[in-house]
């Protein structure tokens, strides 16, 4: 009787090791699973990660650029005002002196 006590002590002992190892195994499918997702969620995060740092360097290029082209607009800008001022003043004295020599 008591080896067959123990029998049924070990095949109970077994049953439940085995469902527990039935469990472990679901959830290690499981994990491995989830760990698969991440994996291509990852590696689409990287990508458009790389995309996203590409446009920002295309940006900051086209940015530089277009701060030289402002600082030369601007250049020219105040060589053509500079340009200007100087007729304008040469004008008002040619008036000046048509003016005092009419009087």
């Amino acid at each position: 009787m008591v080896d067959l006590a123990k029998y049924e002590t070990l095949i109970s002992d077994l049953s439940k090791l085995e469902s527990q190892v039935e469990i472990l195994k679901s959830k290690y499918s499981d994990t491995m699973e989830r760990n698969k997702e991440l994996e291509v969620s990852l590696n689409e995060l990287q990508q458009d990660k790389n995309l996203l740092h590409e446009k920002i360097s295309e940006l900051e290029s086209e940015l530089e650029h277009l701060k030289s082209k402002t600082e030369e607009d601007s250049k020219i800008n105040s060589v053509e005002r500079e340009e200007l001022k100087s007729k304008v003043k040469n004008l008002i004295s040619r008036i000046d002196k048509h003016l005092s020599s009419e009087t």
